[in-house]
């Protein structure tokens, strides 16, 4: 596959896209939807065979599932609070006698 460029921008461009196409794609999940009906959509369209196009999803379906993983992980990174610098002692210590 090629190297996407996904951004915030991206995606919420084409979430106003489909806004203004259909209202209830203001719910993530009719988005997710239209934007699985477009892959199924493009795939029906291309001149190959059966198996080579259920090979396409599985492996649409994998980056897919590649990208959920990532997009949680950095979401995760951001809510934890910053851990705080390690700070190093140093000197002589002596025990009291």
């Amino acid at each position: 596959m090629s190297e996407l460029q996904l951004s915030a921008k991206l995606v919420a461009d084409i979430q106003a896209l489909l806004k203004n196409h259909d209202p209830a794609s203001d719910d993530p999940g009719v988005t997710s939807q239209y934007l699985c009906a477009v892959v199924g959509f493009l795939l029906g369209q291309q001149d190959m065979p059966e198996q080579q196009k259920s090979e396409v999803l599985e492996q649409l379906s994998a980056f897919m599932k590649h990208v959920t993983d990532d997009v949680e992980s950095q979401r995760q990174q951001a809510s934890q609070p910053p851990t705080p610098p390690q700070q190093e002692a140093f000197g002589i210590w002596k025990p009291k006698t």
